[in-house]
């Protein structure tokens, strides 16, 4: 894979760092800080980041599997989560060649409709089976979108480090 921002080729990525940096960011998650609209949702950073960069690895299915995950955390009704996560990794997957080619911050300029997708959802469908609307939920989910979008270019950084290639090789070294 080619990083379009320096131009150069990456390393091939490693299935086990992809896989505990999901697992990282479920912990994260899991951290007891409350439904806080300065909270961002790190498990949907990482599943649409790699749903865009390696959509052949991370899908759907892990994306539900991890939604289901986040809906017994939330105690909250069963599939919520699930169908949104499921939904943006879909999403993330057909738009990952427009995605790919552009600059970090054109990429997260293009990826706020998932965001704002996972984060209204539930207070929607809340709204769809109660009959109540929670404005400071709609409210708190934008804001929560705003800041997930100030991590992106953050969150390429640190998950694209392990694949970039040192600029200066040291022919010393024997690997």
């Amino acid at each position: 894979m080619i990083d379009f921002q320096s131009g150069y080729i990456l390393r091939p990525v490693n299935r086990v760092f992809i896989y505990v940096s999901l697992f990282c960011a479920l912990l994260l998650n899991l951290l007891p800080l409350g439904n806080y609209a300065w909270v961002p949702d790190f498990l949907v950073l990482a599943l649409i980041f790699w749903n865009i960069h390696q959509h052949r690895l991370i899908g759907v299915i892990s994306a539900f599997a991890l939604g289901l995950l986040m809906d017994v955390h939330n105690s909250d009704l069963l599939g919520i989560h699930a169908f949104s996560y499921s939904l943006a990794a879909y999403l993330a997957v057909t738009w990952h060649r427009r995605i790919i080619a552009l600059p970090v911050v054109s990429q997260a300029l293009h990826i706020i409709p998932l965001f704002l997708l996972v984060a209204l959802f539930p207070p929607l469908i809340h709204w769809l089976l109660s009959g109540t609307i929670y404005w400071w939920a709609i409210g708190s989910g934008i804001l929560q979108t705003l800041i997930e979008v100030l991590l992106w270019p953050v969150t390429t950084r640190i998950l694209l480090a392990p694949q970039r290639r040192p600029l200066h090789v040291d022919h010393t070294r024997p690997l």
